[in-house]
């Protein structure tokens, strides 16, 4: 099992809500669930976390902290956070990125100043089964497809508005960065064609940042930014363009037998991991996110400790002796398959149907800006001529701001944007910039044409 109480302990391990969703005991599971730790640190806004059923067979349990808005929670809009990886942990949003708290070295949580807290209600969730605090008793129910993930978001959403039925009905926005885009296309694309009465939300639209939905063969191939960003020399350029023909040489021969070997090749190729991938041996960097750092930050390492600390998780209602997952090598491998599946089809159908914000990194070396701005251009939607022959304009947070801070390109209800000098950790390299950014769009004045 994932968690078992010790002799003599007070933990209460993890509080898993779905049996009093199920018995209608509400009073008791928001009472349980509600988190007092953020309030230490000045926030003025209910907390409320824990553990959401979504497979009774497996034991599959998605975790999640939902924060509610401090201005207006009772009309304000809804937003599900997801992380990427696949597989880390969404706190690592409300830490590092966009949430009420930040983390600061060595082990501090001090109030954020710029937060979408202050006028959204977030569900931090962390999926796929596997992915942070999530967990799942047998390994074969980890998700193998976007239909696996998207499926028990719902499950998830469904029990969700049984314990807070005040925001049934409500604007609801699908954000996440990297990996996390994909699941927020795909959800989107989910709850669009097939509303559910069980999932009574209004479907205001999505947020994708620094987003892996492109082509994986095409948008990780970052042989001519690295190169042109001097992390590749002569030699190493054609060395990593190289090994990217010859990947997308296998796929081109149609036959699924090749698709393992595939993706094979593409872990050991790009990332870091131990031992070291050709990214890493040819920019001796240990760090594919940011043309400006080459090694990952100190202060998400600190973070990732401090989130795995007994006092923070008994806080939060996951128990002290629960492990949080950062590269959950099972969910990797069984999700695997899902790197190679083309998504632009989905991509289309929501940029169809909804508002979309894609933002992208300058720096951002995992996934080059340059190859997801043209992958916009090769989309056929209703706006798809408007938006290839708009010029892209200048963009400031605020009127005061010196310089501008993005690159934006919109029609009618599609807005993509060039953050500058950020990369692939997005809002942990410009907190300021994306706030913004994610609130005008929030409030309707980007990637918005009134009817």
């Amino acid at each position: 099992t994932h968690w078992r109480q010790k002799n003599g302990s007070t933990d209460q391990g993890p509080l898993f809500l779905t049996p009093l969703i199920e018995a209608c005991n509400f009073t008791e599971a928001k009472t349980r669930s509600n988190v007092t730790l953020f309030k230490s640190a000045g926030v003025n806004a209910n907390a409320h976390s824990g553990y959401i059923t979504v497979n009774k067979t497996a034991n599959s349990n998605l975790f999640f902290l939902f924060i509610e808005a401090e201005d207006n929670p009772s009309s304000a809009p809804l937003m599900l956070w997801t992380q990427g990886g696949p597989g880390r942990p969404a706190l690592f949003g409300l830490l590092l990125q966009n949430g009420p708290v930040k983390f600061e070295m060595p082990r501090n949580l001090t109030k954020r100043e710029l937060t979408i807290q202050k006028n959204v209600s977030v569900i931090y969730l962390d999926v796929p089964v596997g992915a942070g605090f999530s967990f799942t008793n047998d390994t074969s129910a980890y998700s193998k497809s976007l239909d696996d993930i998207t499926k028990d978001i719902l499950e998830f959403l469904r029990q969700f508005l049984l314990l807070f039925p005040g925001y049934q009905g409500r604007r609801f926005i699908a954000a996440g960065d990297s990996y996390a885009a994909r699941y927020s296309v795909a959800l989107a694309k989910q709850m669009l064609e097939c509303p559910s009465p069980d999932v009574n939300l209004t479907f205001e639209g999505i947020i994708g940042g620094v987003g892996f939905l492109a082509p994986i063969l095409y948008l990780a191939d970052s042989s001519d930014f690295l190169f042109q960003a001097s992390m590749l020399d002569a030699n190493g350029y054609r060395t990593f363009r190289n090994q990217f023909e010859k990947m997308r040489n296998l796929t081109a021969m149609r036959n699924s037998s090749y698709y393992p070997l595939v993706i094979g090749m593409l872990a050991r190729t790009i990332s870091t991991s131990k031992p070291k991938t050709l990214f890493q041996n040819l920019t001796l960097y240990n760090s594919q996110a940011s043309a400006l750092y080459t090694e990952r930050p100190l202060s998400m390492l600190s973070c990732f400790a401090y989130a795995n600390s007994s006092g923070f998780k008994q806080a939060i209602h996951v128990g002290k002796d629960t492990c949080l997952q950062f590269a959950n090598p099972h969910l990797l491998s069984r999700l695997s398959m899902d790197f190679l599946i083309d998504i632009h089809q989905t991509v289309e159908y929501v940029l169809n149907q909804t508002r979309v914000l894609f933002y992208t990194g300058q720096l951002d070396t995992r996934f080059p800006s340059p190859k997801l701005q043209t992958y916009f251009e090769t989309l056929n939607w209703t706006h798809a001529h408007t938006y290839r022959i708009v010029s892209r304009r200048t963009w400031k947070p605020y009127d005061t701001y010196y310089g501008a801070a993005a690159y934006l390109r919109s029609a009618v209800n599609f807005t993509s944007a060039v953050v500058l000098g950020m990369g692939h950790y997005a809002a942990f390299d410009k907190p300021l910039e994306v706030h913004h950014l994610m609130m005008q769009f929030i409030n309707r004045n980007i990637a918005f044409s009134p009817k």
